[in-house]
């Protein structure tokens, strides 16, 4: 009898067991939570990648998509950033192409879709890794040079005037209407989503329109009405229009965010009516204007030097002088405003009215200023030399006498030379006029 009870017990233990469900204990972090592979892995609030602060003196270089997948090139470039005095990289996110670098979700956007070319295939990685060295990363996006968005949709691309089809210029690459509130919503997009991934800072290139080609032969479905209402400054105003459009909408979400452009080399001395871009419409709405100061494209004669990229110390110095005068001259004008008790609708050089009010204008600081210099040497440059490292530290040599120190440096193959970036390596007093010998391989300007 004992023995059937003694059983009868030992099944019962052995039912519970089987049918109730038994919660260990566990020590936290023991057992790590791995996703789902289509879930967003879950990382410690400590260890989230966090936007890097802007340098006070930015020193920036341009790096393509594809050098980022070569694993000597980004070492050297590393390299660079831990011994010399670059702190910043600045790389593609949009090419003229219209492809994005990496894949985007559709989610961001409304009528227009992102398409990838696939190059960059992790790019929160690869931000947290200059992250991790203390780089501060720049995302570039060409805005109105999109091949792919005027043939995907050629009622937002700049047309020929009979057929109403997408105009191409000479390489036959084509644009978009810079007057098309679509295409702003779609590069705002963009651009938000690069900052959401930790990109400290997003630039704007090809923010004019097109030159390249018979611009006579244009249309532009967008804009031909403001164009026509302003005259000569009529393109300088749709493009006035896109900067404070596209600067108050990525930050009104992204307040934090740091917005840059790209600027025409000739925008420094006067109006260059034949791209439409204006220095002061430009310094009233981006944090920083990057005047693409290549002597290389200056034309024979200026400044009465026969080959200017011969000249990279006059062409600066030039350049230079010419845009601090002019923030000065903006600022006296922004005081002005601020101390008058009629209109105050910002207008600049009394012609064009912007879509600032002058009494929330706050003074431009010189530190606005970020030019591109040259890092390449000019092989269809008739009668110019190579680009060593004293032609290149010319170039900063004029900037630091005017106390300005932040800078991006273009080579189209991000080619860079560890010698050129050691300021200590020949004084700045003692520059020779001859170049140093050795053999390197250079890259065109793109």
């Amino acid at each position: 009898m004992s023995k059937i009870i003694l059983t009868t017990i030992l099944v019962i233990i052995v039912y519970v067991l089987t049918q109730t469900p038994v919660t260990p204990v566990i020590t936290e972090n023991i057992i790590p939570n791995i996703p789902y592979i289509h879930e967003t892995p879950q990382v410690e609030e400590e260890e989230k990648i966090q936007h890097i602060e802007t340098p006070e003196k930015v020193k920036s270089l341009y790096i393509t998509a594809h050098a980022t997948t070569d694993h000597k090139k980004m070492q050297h470039i590393f390299d660079l950033a831990d011994q010399s005095e670059v702190n910043s990289v600045t790389i593609d996110i949009k090419t003229v192409s219209g492809y994005t670098t990496f894949d985007i979700d559709s989610e961001h956007f409304w009528n227009i879709k992102t398409a990838s070319n696939g190059i960059i295939s992790d790019p929160e990685a690869l931000v947290k890794r200059f992250h991790d060295a203390g780089i501060y990363v720049v995302w570039r996006v060409v805005v109105f040079k999109d091949k792919r968005l005027a043939e995907l949709r050629p009622d937002l691309a700049v047309q020929t005037p009979d057929t109403k089809k997408p105009w191409s210029d000479y390489k036959w690459l084509k644009y978009l209407d810079p007057g098309a509130k679509e295409v702003w919503d779609y590069n705002a997009a963009i651009a938000k989503h690069a900052y959401d991934i930790w990109f400290d800072e997003i630039n704007f290139d090809y923010v004019r329109f097109p030159t390249d080609g018979n611009i006579r032969y244009t249309y532009y479905p967008h804009s031909e009405e403001i164009q026509n209402k302003q005259g000569k400054w009529g393109k300088i105003k749709v493009l006035d229009m896109f900067s404070e459009y596209i600067t108050r909408t990525i930050k009104e979400t992204h307040p934090d965010v740091k917005l840059s452009a790209d600027i025409f080399w000739l925008i420094t001395r006067h109006n260059e009516y034949l791209i439409w871009q204006n220095l002061e419409s430009f310094l009233l709405y981006f944090d920083y204007i990057g005047p693409m100061i290549y002597p290389s494209h200056y034309g024979k004669w200026f400044l009465n030097l026969q080959v200017p990229d011969n000249h990279p110390y006059e062409i600066f110095s030039d350049a230079t002088k010419f845009t601090i005068n002019r923030i000065d001259k903006l600022n006296k004008q922004i005081e002005e405003v601020q101390s008058s008790t009629g209109s105050t609708v910002f207008t600049i050089q009394n012609v064009l009215d912007t879509a600032r009010d002058g009494t929330q204008l706050e003074k431009v600081e010189y530190s606005k200023y970020r030019p591109w210099l040259q890092g390449f040497s000019c092989t269809r440059c008739r009668g110019a030399t190579p680009y060593m490292r004293t032609k290149f530290r010319e170039q900063i040599r004029a900037l630091e006498e005017q106390w300005i120190h932040s800078w991006w440096v273009w080579n189209a193959a991000s080619n860079y030379y560890e010698e050129w970036y050691d300021p200590d390596e020949l004084p700045l007093d003692q520059i020779i006029s001859t170049e140093e010998t050795h053999t390197q391989t250079w890259a065109i300007e793109d």
